[in-house]
């Protein structure tokens, strides 16, 4: 029977009890007051049973919404034989077991997520709703060299070095490249996530370098190829000719002055594209064990001879925990030579007294770390992000190889680099190994 209509049969009894009760006299009207007292005992009886019929309902919702409060999923309504309550605890019972089962897909798919941004090779970084690093995981935190507690909390606007600058100016679903003066080249991309109705940005941080520096490779491997054979087979006949021409005219004749200037012109420009094609042919490295100390202390003397024409002193402070590492000693022994000699030229163009430092120490990993270290004219910060493009160079007279040369060595040798201008007007060229292999 429907809980209402026991309702309100309880009440009609409960009503017309107490109105008969007061309508009569228990002197003049006994037999119907003992009929009143009869029906007074039936209507707490009935009272006792809808009660049952009421309460226990009442009871087990109110466990339900415990449970609910709670977050017991475990847990669920017992029926109790009335019809209208065990269809509420079959849909309760219903729910909770949905509830469960969404609740269990969330946290694995929460925890994978968690799991994907923590091993994620691509930086990620997660503001709250006032714009505060609120999440980073381990690559976010290597490529900004910065760690997780401290840039908890921290503006976007604050994070350390031109890549946090670089993100602080990016909008929704906005892309940059960002160039580094080393090896990394970062695509920092900026994004909007919804949480609780209020959306707040994330950032992506990919290290494309390596990438970007192979495709440039195979495009100028190609370019140069080409060119290196068009001019070589064209200038090698030119220069032939020019020669068996100038030796059958006479020596004096302005004619055959001129035609010597363009052999020496002809032959200057295969030297030129020479040098370019010898940075295609860089062979792979055979690595083996170096003690880099040795190294340059057994090329000291050539060293000091690139600093003489600019009148620039040669330091060393090589550390003797500098521990060994893997390389090819002849590719590293020019690599040298050409930082030394960008050195060199850099202070060429100031008129204070050069110094050339060569450090070797042990890294915070414990790898080699080699820095090659001058006082001449510092690198501006328009032109530290081009100074590892290929080719690019600042000098009149430069063709930009000796740095597109140590790029490659280096990337080849699998080691971290580095060359800037540091806030004591010193440039540093600093190298770092990879852990002995």
């Amino acid at each position: 029977m429907n809980l209402k209509i026991l309702f309100y049969i309880s009440a009609v009894l409960q009503l017309s009890t107490w109105a008969f009760m007061f309508s009569l006299d228990y002197e003049s009207n006994r037999v119907s007051f003992y009929i009143l007292e009869v029906l007074t005992v039936v209507n707490i009886a009935y009272l006792i049973f809808f009660y049952r019929k009421v309460h226990r309902p009442i009871q087990a919702l109110t466990d339900g919404l415990d449970l609910l409060k709670g977050q017991d999923w475990n847990s669920s309504l017992n029926k109790i034989g009335q019809p209208e309550v065990d269809k509420i605890a079959d849909t309760f019972n219903k729910m909770i077991t949905l509830l469960k089962e969404q609740r269990l897909r969330f946290e694995e798919q929460s925890h994978f997520l968690n799991l994907l941004i923590a091993r994620a090779p691509i930086g990620v970084i997660i503001l709250d709703f006032d714009e505060r690093v609120y999440i980073t995981n381990d690559a976010a935190k290597r490529m900004l060299a910065s760690s997780g507690d401290s840039m908890t909390g921290t503006p976007v606007s604050r994070l350390p070095g031109s890549l946090g600058q670089c993100l602080a100016s990016l909008s929704n679903a906005e892309s940059r490249i960002l160039r580094t003066g080393g090896r990394s080249t970062f695509k920092c991309s900026c994004y909007n996530l919804v949480d609780k109705g209020i959306a707040h940005k994330f950032f992506l941080i990919e290290d494309v370098g390596d990438a970007m520096a192979d495709a440039e490779r195979v495009a100028y491997e190609k370019i140069i190829r080409i060119i290196a054979h068009e001019v070589n087979n064209t200038v090698a006949p030119i220069a032939s000719a020019i020669g068996v021409i100038t030796d059958i005219m006479d020596q004096g004749d302005e004619v055959s002055q001129l035609l010597q200037s363009c052999s020496e012109r002809a032959l200057g420009m295969s030297a030129f594209v020479q040098r370019l094609a010898d940075v295609v042919k860089i062979p792979e490295p055979v690595l083996q064990q170096c003690q880099i100390n040795d190294l340059i202390l057994r090329n000291r003397p050539f060293l000091e001879s690139l600093c003489l024409p600019a009148g620039c002193r040669l330091d060393f402070d090589l550390s003797e925990d500098a521990p060994p590492c893997m390389a090819d000693t002849p590719l590293i022994e020019q690599s040298l030579v050409n930082i030394v000699k960008n050195a060199v030229e850099s202070i060429s163009l100031t008129e204070r007294q050069g110094v050339v430092t060569i450090t070797t120490c042990r890294s915070a990993s414990g790898s080699l770390s080699l820095t090659v270290t001058d006082n001449g004219e510092g690198i501006s910060p328009e032109k530290n992000i081009k100074i590892f493009t290929p080719f690019y160079t600042d000098k009149p007279s430069g063709q930009g190889v000796g740095l597109t040369f140590v790029r490659e060595v280096l990337r080849r040798h699998g080691c971290s680099y580095s060359l800037r201008t540091d806030p004591d007007e010193l440039t540093r060229f600093t190298i770092v190994f990879p852990s002995k292999r």
